[in-house]
C-alpha cells in the first residue's frame, strides 16, 4: 500500500513539475540574452520615436514585456531629459520591427 501512494505522489509530481515548466516556457520564450537584446532594441525605437516624433530627448526608466501571452510589445517608460515630472510611456511591437504603436507624454 505504502509503494502504491509513494508512486502516486511521485507520479502526481512529476506531472506537475513538467507542467509548470510548459507554463514558464510558454510565458518566457526568450533566453535571458535574447530578452536583453529585444529589451535594448525597444528603448531605442522609444528613444527614436520621441525625438523625431515630439522633438523630444526622453530617458527611459523601466523597459518590460507586456503581461499579456499573446501581446508582442514592450512597455516603455521614462521622463523627459532635464524634468523628471514630465513622464512619458511607449508600447513598441518587438515583433513587427519595433514600432511604436502608442505612446503617451
Amino acid at each position: 500500500m505504502k509503494k502504491i501512494l509513494l508512486i502516486s505522489f511521485l507520479l502526481i509530481l512529476g506531472i506537475g513539475s513538467c507542467t509548470i515548466y510548459e507554463f514558464y516556457k510558454a510565458t518566457h520564450p526568450y533566453s535571458e540574452k535574447e530578452e536583453t537584446e529585444i529589451k535594448e532594441k525597444a528603448s531605442k525605437a522609444a528613444i527614436e520615436y520621441f525625438k523625431v516624433k515630439e522633438n523630444l530627448d526622453i530617458v527611459v526608466t523601466k523597459v518590460e514585456f507586456s503581461n499579456d501571452i499573446s501581446g508582442s510589445w514592450i512597455n516603455v517608460d521614462g521622463y523627459v531629459s532635464g524634468d523628471k515630472k514630465k513622464e512619458v510611456s511607449a508600447n513598441v511591437d518587438y515583433k513587427n520591427d519595433y514600432n511604436v504603436t502608442s505612446y503617451n507624454y
